[in-house]
């Protein structure tokens, strides 16, 4: 089996780079300054200026970091992590979660935009396994490989985990889904399976048997995709069928795909080549002396970072402005009536509810899609995030990135207004825009009129609007994990991570238990059902 071998030799020649570039560069590709020295071996974008990078180098303790930048690499920051293996890919779903891997079985989760990480337990510990990628489709779904044909896959954003049959033990490299339920892993001597179930299950595809060691998959998310690796080929069908393109370089390490036409490809360890036409042709943009470029990210058009070794980061283009706050508008609510009764006994003083404004149906003048961003864009995730089950991150950042189009999918899907493969599925255009005001609307025509509210003392009120079980995530979980930790017998370790791990699940079975909602045999025992968050209210209160 082939591997890659990362030997101390890389550490020598990186101390030796002292100068970046001594071949050419493209005038629009700059150097950034990292804050780090360290082997990037992978970087993730889930906005156009908020990137997460890791360095790592094979199987070699204590080279392993994240590194954060939120203004697209003009500055970076250096984030606490809970181990120092070495870390080879990370993958973000928001800009709040994202999951890095690496050797000896490393696998790591934040839910807080890397302020805090934690550390998941997968596979065997007597023999670890070496994770070499890993791919959020969404906050839940997740999926992570290795060499030796690893293969795991979670929908419930790690709590529990499953191994797909795959009859490889090929190392795995590369892993891309054109939307949630179609993708592709390759690796080794020209290993390549795919999905048609969202990765439950995977069939070998013998196409690229003869193409040697695929280390990349990338495509436009939708017919195609481009394999990288000892050679260097193209799909124009969705993967059925796949033609070799002719490329001088003989080590292809990464390809992004930014359009059918676009795509940028991380060649012989140095040079970074494009093609604004399909791949028919390539142009060199750039060769940089012991670059040992190791991944790349193209966030925009134009827009695009590339990550290597001593901690080198290029950037082709500049990244798009901060998108402006949004200044609130308070509305001034008439006071009411003064009503003068003859006193008789003290009585809760009444308070006029303000009045809900009517949705704004001029706001949208535009089709938004991946890439957009502005005062619309914010409104429409703001909408978004006001539709059960369909926009769980809610981040309203102003910038439509992966996870606002994921978003807009399950709101078309269920308004039955688009389905995954159909054009203008994931993007706003004339009817969903429409759809979401109609909705929008009707969740505030309730409430449009003033009413007389009585004046009592204050209470928390608690909401849970979800089932939440092991692997949940979330603000909804910080605050399940508060109330529990009220009661010392029920929750001594009183941890507030918003992560729904082993700890929070033992404590909602001995909350259950307390208050006879349900026993270890029961169904939902450990798992916030109805019952179970109707109580939680209710103790809150």
């Amino acid at each position: 089996m082939k591997k890659i071998i990362f030997s101390s030799f890389f550490v020598l020649v990186g101390a030796l780079s002292l100068a970046f570039f001594g071949g050419t560069a493209h005038a629009d590709w700059t150097t950034l300054q990292s804050s780090t020295t360290k082997e990037f071996t992978g970087i993730s974008c889930p906005d156009a200026r908020t990137c997460f990078l890791v360095s790592g180098m094979y199987l070699s303790g204590g080279s392993g970091s994240i590194v954060k930048t939120t203004d697209g690499g003009e500055t970076f920051t250096v984030l606490n992590s809970p181990t120092l293996n070495p870390l080879h890919a990370v993958s973000c779903s928001s800009i709040a979660t994202c999951y890095a891997t690496g050797d000896f079985g490393t696998l790591l989760k934040t839910i807080n935009g890397g302020e805090t990480w934690i550390e998941i337990d997968i596979g065997s510990k007597t023999n670890t396994p070496r994770f070499t990628n890993v791919l959020a489709l969404d906050d839940s779904m997740v999926i992570v490989i290795g060499r030796d044909g690893t293969l795991f896959r979670s929908e419930d954003g790690g709590g529990t985990w499953g191994r797909p049959t795959v009859k490889s033990v090929s190392d795995f490299y590369a892993i891309y889904f054109s939307d949630k339920k179609n993708g592709f892993i390759g690796g080794d001597d020209g290993a390549l399976f795919f999905t048609e179930d969202g990765g439950a299950t995977w069939t070998y595809q013998n196409a690229l048997h003869l193409a040697g060691q695929i280390l990349g998959l990338s495509g436009d998310g939708k017919q195609t995709v481009f394999a990288v690796g000892d050679t260097v080929n193209k799909s124009l069908d969705g993967g059925k069928t796949w033609t070799a393109q002719s490329l001088l370089s003989k080590s292809n390490s990464a390809v992004t795909v930014v359009d059918a036409k676009t795509a940028y490809v991380l060649a012989d360890l140095n040079s970074i080549l494009s093609t604004a036409d399909g791949g028919t042709t390539w142009k060199t943009d750039v060769t940089a002396v012991n670059a040992f470029f190791k991944d790349i990210t193209c966030p925009e058009v134009g827009y695009c970072l590339a990550v290597g070794s001593s901690g080198r980061v290029l950037r082709l283009g500049t990244p798009p402005a901060p998108v402006a706050p949004v200044v609130p508008i308070t509305v001034p609510v008439a006071p009411s009536t003064p009503v003068v009764a003859t006193p008789v006994a003290p009585t809760p003083e009444p308070v006029v509810a303000p009045t809900v404004m009517p949705v704004a149906t001029n706001v949208f003048t535009r089709t938004l899609k991946k890439g957009a961003s502005g005062n619309d864009v914010k409104k429409l995730q703001e909408l978004l995030a006001g539709v059960g089950g369909v926009y769980d991150g809610g981040e309203t950042t102003g910038y439509f990135g992966p996870s606002t189009s994921r978003a807009l999918g399950k709101f078309q899907e269920k308004y039955s207004l688009a389905k995954p493969g159909q054009a203008g599925y994931g993007e706003a255009g004339p009817k969903t825009r429409a759809k979401l005001i109609e909705t929008a609307e009707k969740e505030t025509s309730g409430t449009a009129t003033e009413t007389a509210v009585v004046k009592t003392p204050a209470k928390t009120v608690v909401s849970f609007m979800r089932k939440l079980k092991k692997g949940s995530s979330g603000n909804d979980v910080k605050k399940l994990q508060e109330i529990l930790s009220a009661d010392k017998e029920v929750y001594p370790e009183g941890d507030i991570s918003g992560y729904f791990g082993p700890a929070t699940k033992k404590a909602v079975g001995k909350f259950q238990e307390k208050y006879g909602l349900a026993g270890p045999k029961d169904a939902g025992y450990g798992e916030l059902g109805p019952k179970t968050r109707a109580k939680l209210s209710e103790v809150a209160e």
